[in-house]
């Protein structure tokens, strides 16, 4: 009798554990942001990654210098062709200074060289807006985000600098632009503005857009002939 109430007993706690493990309402949630890892681009460049929400971004902005089929891509000097390279993906260091700006910054590239769909390595991609708009949602949406994806250490942003903790780890840095008007350089410093994938039409694209003197971040329509930063997310 005592050995059938204990087999009983046995297969009860088996059954319910089955059922538990079984039913994905039960199964404990792990959350994995803050993790980080590494990526390396055609060219050799090593990104730190960061697990935020359910997306893994790059915590640094892109440095390649080719697309991941190899192609080169044109950098550009001079501001007249800047202003008119037809559909040429190109790219520049800030005030075509790579010693003071490669770094830090990384590239500026245009929105052709994003059109491509070639810039980041194997099983990552340039984030589309909604991409952007998920990480924005999971950082409390657009007042607050802008200030928890800056680096609050750095000296690279202008006073004030207007952020929360960096526990994040996005490290966004406020590498200006270039602008196709005259293919003038200008805000670094001030702004950090990365491109997404998802045009508006054949000549402008969304990107985000932080300023140094708040903590929003700000969804923007520039011209493909702008020079931005890019970031790259992971496929899902």
């Amino acid at each position: 009798m005592l050995i059938i109430l204990v087999l009983s007993i046995i297969i009860l706690v088996s059954q319910s554990c089955e059922s538990f493990l079984s039913d994905p309402k039960t199964l404990p949630q792990i959350d994995y942001s803050g993790q980080i890892d590494s990526i390396v681009d055609i060219d050799g460049n090593v990104y730190r990654t960061i697990v935020i929400g359910s997306q893994i971004w790059m915590s640094e902005n892109l440095k390649t210098s080719k697309l991941k089929d190899g192609t080169i891509i044109s950098q550009i000097k001079d501001d007249s062709i800047w202003q008119y390279p037809g559909r040429m993906p190109a790219i520049c260091w800030y005030n075509n200074d790579s010693i003071n700006y490669s770094k830090a910054y990384g590239f500026l590239y245009n929105g052709f060289s994003v059109d491509t769909e070639l810039l980041c390595p194997t099983g990552w991609h340039v984030p589309s807006d909604s991409d952007w708009d998920i990480l924005t949602d999971f950082l409390g949406g657009d007042e607050k985000a802008g200030g928890k994806l800056k680096d609050d250490e750095s000296n690279l942003w202008s006073d004030p600098n207007h952020s929360y903790v960096n526990d994040i780890g996005f490290f966004a840095n406020p590498g200006g632009r270039r602008r196709h008007i005259e293919g003038k350089f200008s805000d670094i410093n001030d702004i950090g503005c990365w491109w997404s994938s998802t045009s508006k039409n054949e000549l402008y694209a969304y990107a985000r857009l932080i300023y140094h003197d708040n903590t929003f971040i700000s969804k923007i329509e520039s011209n493909k002939r702008d020079g931005l930063s890019v970031r790259c997310i992971k496929d899902n």
